[in-house]
């Protein structure tokens, strides 16, 4: 049971972590040509909103093969890291970029 939990879950992992780095790629790349594209900034809040989404969700999934200790503590660390990054990416691009008033 072990050795099927710990592939299973390895193979789970992988993927989401792969779903994370291409979310976490477009929030990271793409830049806005200024206050006025606020298609792009959405883009790049969502984009941010996905990669922490995901990352707490598999953080979530990777919390039961760890405590099995089926898996490592180091499978909990990728998922943090994509955390951390795309709370501060949302959080810059709303500081930096704040929403224009409307009207003159």
């Amino acid at each position: 049971m072990t050795s099927f939990l710990r592939w299973a879950g390895a193979a789970v992992l992988v993927l989401a972590n792969l779903v994370n780095v291409y979310f976490a790629f477009w929030a990271l790349v793409t830049e806005p040509g200024g206050d006025w594209d606020e298609n792009t900034l959405t883009g790049i809040e969502t984009a941010s909103f996905s990669v922490v989404l995901v990352g707490v969700v598999t953080l979530l999934l990777a919390a039961l093969p760890v405590r099995k200790g089926a898996l490592s503590r180091w499978w909990l660390a990728p998922p943090a890291v994509f955390i951390v990054l795309g709370a501060a990416r949302w959080t810059y691009i709303a500081q930096y970029y704040p929403q224009a008033a409307n009207g003159p």
